[in-house]
């Protein structure tokens, strides 16, 4: 439910013009075609197989994703190693099976790698690896990446991201995190959302926040939770809060998007922060999630369309692997 530098390399610069661009993301369509039509003919079995391809009818797929934001999106597999899952943009849930056992076509390209802290260097290479065949489960394409610095979380093909530094509401000091949580839940309490009898009345809690100047705007990006403690049957409610208010003023945040999720607690699905960036050459601020779910993901791009006003414009095929 629901919300830069081009780096030197072997002496010259790599820069992705729209013309590149525009001939990597219909090849990258034309993989998906070519991928389906093999696996269309195959006469496995194989659960990966199961789901019928439905192919976007041309470059202006159905996914909405921001060309601006480039042709693919890395996201580190954060298990220590330079390994990526390559996210292809245009795939959906429908498709997601056609890219089974494939390599991407990122070979040569040049990523600016981004986490909450804002940008943490480029990636000195990318090479496609050879997928692992023999896992029944849906997963993007892989690569690896020689990143400068680790603890990167997305990266962008180069001159196509800004940084947005996110500071932690963890990392205030206890005054203004005690102040940014009060706030929060005074946003939470009046968002026009469903009333459900299992929370009425819980107070809220703040499970993660971040924050960051805009303009003459603070913006905040927020999980805020109300927990039912039954021993039985836990119970849990997220709300993702985007919110914005004049730059060094207090008080609560005005809702520019939210979304909410409820059941139980070991099953309900959450929203991490990745990253924050501003995109594309008109440098639309925008907001990267993982959607989490019991036993698989999706990825997520929150953009700010005006002022007050931001939109979950794109979310990834789910993978499970």
């Amino acid at each position: 439910m629901s919300s830069i530098d081009a780096e030197k390399g072997n002496g010259h610069i790599l820069l992705m013009t729209f013309d590149h661009m525009r001939l990597l993301r219909t090849g990258l369509l034309a993989l998906v075609f070519l991928a389906c039509r093999d696996k269309g003919n195959g006469t496995g079995d194989s659960a990966r197989g199961s789901l019928p391809p439905v192919l976007p009818s041309g470059p202006a797929s159905t996914t909405n994703w921001d060309i601006d934001a480039g042709p693919v999106m890395l996201v580190s597999l954060g298990n220590g190693t330079d390994s990526a899952a390559v996210v292809l943009p245009e795939v959906s849930d429908s498709t997601i099976a056609s890219v089974q056992d494939t390599s991407a076509p990122v070979g040569g390209l040049v990523f600016d790698l981004f986490g909450r802290t804002g940008k943490l260097g480029s990636s000195k290479a990318v090479t496609g690896l050879r997928a692992d065949s023999t896992q029944e489960c849906y997963a993007w394409p892989l690569a690896a990446v020689r990143a400068a610095s680790s603890g990167w979380r997305i990266g962008f093909a180069s001159g196509h991201a800004q940084a947005i530094r996110l500071d932690s509401i963890e990392a205030m000091p206890s005054t203004d995190s005690a102040s940014l949580a009060a706030s929060l839940a005074q946003t939470a309490a009046t968002l026009p959302i469903a009333s459900d009898p299992t929370f009425r009345g819980l107070p809220f809690r703040v499970r993660s926040a971040y924050t960051f100047r805009l303009d003459s705007v603070d913006v905040v990006i927020a999980d805020v939770v109300r927990s039912v403690n039954e021993e039985a049957n836990p119970r849990l409610e997220h709300l993702l809060i985007i919110g914005e208010r004049p730059a060094r003023t207090s008080g609560k945040y005005s809702a520019g998007y939210y979304s909410r999720t409820a059941g139980p607690e070991e099953t309900t699905q959450a929203s991490e922060v990745l990253a924050a960036v501003r995109v594309g050459s008109l440098r639309k601020p925008a907001v990267i999630v993982s959607i989490e779910y019991d036993d698989g993901r999706k990825l997520g791009l929150i953009e700010r369309t005006a002022p007050g006003e931001w939109h979950s414009i794109w979310r990834s095929a789910y993978t499970d692997c």
